[in-house]
């Protein structure tokens, strides 16, 4: 028995060694990547992340994915890198298989660079690895305690190693601060690695941070984060996106996690519901974004809890019991009673703003609000009061404080200037409409039906917008055919439910039409 015993402690132990050295490798493994990882992670707002082996450039290479976010310019610098770099076997060897990060990140004075981040195996030696480029002709010079490399094609990059890990940048300063800096972004970083245990079988995987967004976009930007930007000024908000290839269009679908309580958490647990208030949209429209509810009463009550959080309902309550008691009218139940659980903001190609939201009966809203509104002109009044969309629809409608409005076909359209009314109405009636437009058609039938927040921007009717907005280098990068001018428009839908967002992004480039010549003899 007492054998029996020791036979079975000893195999008992055996096991828990081998457990032990088992998991150990994991960790071990882990940690190396998280080393790259934390890297990256500390100032960029978009990662590209993939394992580096060869079929993966052999597939992307019919798609050129990061020239059109990056631009002309660094989409060499990276071509460059990877003919002169990536692919030559001693580099190639000692990275097969490891996890790449490319990280989008704000540059020195109004500009964008990459950072790639990535670990050596174990037993690499950094200083042979560099030892054979310059034997390729590739020129290497140590500046300070990083390393810039001169291709032969008259290509560069700048190199960071430290221990296993490799730093490549088109900048010495990106990799110099990210070296000095010890910061972790522990929450982004967890969000990433929880995210990529169910994203091993894809292509490659997209990690935005919308906390890094501000200091990219005033690069990026003429214009401050106000207005219609403010949303990216306080967006603690991750998404993980799956990369699908595609040499038509950039698709890429995943989840959006919105982490404080803002306005866009309000329609995280609502489920995607169809939608088709775009119907209204004049043909002209740059940019939209639908929200979609399954009830008003409810997301009305989570609504004021928002603006009571902001500190704004002592104020807004005292509207809307001035409005009741001027008017001796409930208009609480007016808006409860009669919106049909769509609304939309949306922007003209010049500049002109709208929010429209639906009706369950238009003409009896029409005449609940004849007392709290002046005649402007036919088919077209004014709020007297103001707050009142914000009160009842919130961020969007904010920048509507006293509107022009009409209402026709049970949609209520609003508006700063009559004139954007009276152009929208001759828009409406004469069928000038964005969902005639073949283009838009053709996109639609890539999306879903259905969704609760879909963003929609039209590269055309956007044209003289960016051209405002953009720095010159990134409206040029807009324009040009090696970035962004041959994609009709971009698509972001968000659709709840469960607290979290599923999430389709598309940039949609429209099939060029084969013309099939006419072979029939006609003499």
């Amino acid at each position: 028995m007492r054998k029996i015993y020791i036979t079975l402690g000893v195999l008992l132990s055996g096991v828990v060694a081998m457990a032990y050295l088992y998991f150990s490798n994991l960790n071990t493994e882990a940690n190396a990547n998280d080393i790259s990882l934390n890297a990256v992670a500390k100032d960029a707002s978009i990662i590209f992340s993939f394992d580096n082996d060869k079929s993966f450039y052999e597939i992307l290479s019919g798609q050129d994915l990061l020239q059109n976010v990056l631009g002309e310019q660094k989409s060499k610098d990276l071509k460059s890198l990877k003919e002169n770099l990536i692919e030559q076997d001693e580099v190639f060897n000692q990275l097969e298989g490891q996890k790449i990060y490319i990280g989008i990140l704000a540059g020195q004075e109004n500009t964008t660079d990459f950072l790639i981040s990535t670990q050596l195996k174990a037993n690499a030696e950094p200083l042979k690895i560099l030892e054979n480029l310059k034997s390729r002709k590739i020129q290497v010079d140590k500046i300070k305690d990083i390393y810039k490399l001169n291709f032969t094609d008259s290509g560069s990059c700048f190199v960071g190693i430290k221990d296993k890990l490799v730093l490549i940048s088109n900048s010495a300063a990106t990799i110099q601060n990210n070296l000095a800096n010890q910061k972790i972004e522990r929450d982004f970083v967890d969000y990433v690695k929880a995210n990529s245990r169910f994203n091993k079988n894809t292509l490659a995987n997209l990690y935005i941070n919308f906390n890094n967004t501000p200091l990219l976009l005033k690069n990026i930007l003429n214009s401050s984060l106000t207005g219609e930007l403010h949303i990216f000024s306080q967006q603690n908000t991750y998404a993980v996106l799956s990369y699908n290839y595609s040499k038509e269009k950039l698709l890429f679908n995943g989840n959006t996690d919105v982490n404080d309580n803002n306005y866009f958490k309000l329609f995280a647990k609502i489920p995607e519901q169809k939608t088709n208030i775009n119907v209204i949209l004049p043909t002209k429209t740059a940019n939209y974004t639908i929200y979609a509810l399954d009830d008003y009463a409810n997301w009305r009550k989570q609504l004021i809890e928002l603006q009571d959080g902001r500190k704004e309902t002592e104020k807004l309550n005292k509207n809307i019991a001035n409005i009741n008691q001027t008017y001796r009218l409930d208009i609480e139940q007016i808006f409860i009673k009669h919106c049909n659980r769509q609304f939309v903001s949306f922007q003209l190609n010049t500049g002109e703003k709208f929010g429209a939201v639906a009706l369950k009966d238009g003409e009896k809203l029409n005449q609940l609000l004849l007392d709290l509104s002046a005649e402007y002109a036919t088919d077209i009044r004014i709020f007297k009061d103001a707050n009142i969309p914000y009160i009842f629809f919130g961020d969007p409608f904010k920048k509507f404080e006293r509107p022009f409005y009409t209402i026709i076909d049970n949609y209520l359209i609003m508006a700063n200037n009559a004139s954007s009314i009276n152009s929208f109405l001759n828009s409406y009636r004469n069928g000038d409409l964005l969902i005639n437009d073949e283009d838009y058609r053709d996109l639609t039938d890539q999306l879903s039906t259905s969704a609760t927040i879909s963003f929609y921007v039209n590269h055309k009717n956007s044209n003289d917008i960016f051209g405002r907005n953009l720095k010159r280098p990134y409206y040029k990068q807009y324009q040009s055919k090696v970035g962004f001018k041959d994609y009709d428009a971009f698509s972001y839908q968000l659709s709840g439910g469960s607290g979290r967002f599923l999430s389709n992004v598309l940039l949609y480039k429209k099939a060029k039409k084969l013309i099939v010549p006419d072979t029939l003899n006609t003499n």
